[in-house]
């Protein structure tokens, strides 16, 4: 099990929650519809680089293409195209994934922690959600809560809600 908090571009008068009920509609078609944009992959690669400045232990995680080509009977440029997101993560105990959508991020880390140790990988995840939010743009959400995030205000709501869960 995973704690998943939703990092959405929310357009002026629309709701967080159903910009991200949308793009998980979407995600159930297909993992990441539509064409490849440039300027969408210039903006995750900035967005990846500036996580991985802030914490040089962060890689992408590289894709086997010819092998999902092969798996899923399409062909390379076909892979590339349906998993073109960038997944981040550091080989550490925290277990924090950070995924680059073309206009949406996730950040997730699982429930095993506790304690001083869970509150640790919080304030690591807190760190990288303010770099995604002041890079990116994105308003926070967190489907447990069923509500937007503000970062000056609810560590301790989500620090609470991950141990009890």
């Amino acid at each position: 099990m995973s704690y998943d908090l939703h990092l959405l571009r929310v357009p002026p008068g629309e709701n967080a929650s159903d910009v991200l009920d949308c793009h998980l509609g979407q995600q159930e078609e297909e993992l990441n519809p539509g064409p490849l944009v440039e300027a969408l992959e210039k903006e995750k690669q900035r967005i990846a680089h500036a996580l991985m400045q802030f914490n040089p232990a962060l890689r992408i995680a590289a894709l086997d293409y010819p092998g999902l080509a092969a798996m899923y009977d399409i062909d390379e440029p076909e892979a590339r195209r349906r998993y073109r997101h960038l997944e981040l993560s550091a080989d550490d105990y925290t277990g924090i994934q950070i995924t680059l959508w073309d206009s949406v991020a996730d950040v997730t880390f699982p429930y095993w922690h506790s304690g001083e140790q869970a509150r640790h990988v919080l304030l690591q995840v807190w760190d990288y959600l303010t770099l995604l939010q002041s890079q990116g743009g994105f308003v926070i959400y967190d489907s447990q809560l069923d509500r937007v995030i503000d970062l000056e205000a609810d560590f301790d709501a989500l620090l609470t809600f991950s141990l009890e869960s």
